[in-house]
């Protein structure tokens, strides 16, 4: 989307991607926030843009890579909480009642902004639409990239 060639360099976790950043073996990171939070708080990283739609609440001066020029650039992790296939809607909507209450708690949301999560609840509905409009934009993404399917 940025319209640049880079070199994709898997690692096996957070840890290994950090160490290798800090020793200038890569010289840009894409990473959860949670896991470059140290790193950043040391001045030893700096933080260069968001790659959500909106600035994060817990790094409000820092671009989303749609402000620093990347059109279109969305790429936000997300989890969902699933039971399983003819789970009754009744016990479907009790833990969507508590999952709202326990993400609407002040403590545990701090606690979770802290390590640049912004929790938050939707609906199974919401949660549906959300799984099924990324597997679509990232089929997209996969085809123009070329990347062969398995």
């Amino acid at each position: 989307m940025a319209g640049i060639d880079i070199v994709i360099v898997p690692f096996r976790g957070s840890p290994d991607v950090v160490v290798a950043l800090l020793r200038n073996d890569v010289q840009l990171a894409i990473d959860f926030y949670a896991a470059l939070k140290p790193t950043l708080d040391g001045g030893k990283a700096r933080l260069i843009a968001t790659s959500g739609p909106q600035r994060s609440p817990e790094t409000p001066t820092v671009p989303t890579a749609q402000e620093a020029g990347v059109a279109n650039f969305d790429v936000t992790a997300w989890n969902g909480l699933y039971a399983p296939a003819g789970t009754p809607d009744a016990i479907v909507q009790t833990l969507n009642k508590a999952l709202h209450e326990v993400l609407a708690d002040p403590g545990l949301k701090k606690r979770a902004l802290d390590l640049g999560i912004d929790a938050k609840a939707s609906t199974p509905a919401e949660l549906d639409a959300r799984m099924r409009a990324d597997i679509a934009k990232w089929g997209q993404v996969i085809d123009k990239a070329g990347i062969a399917k398995q």
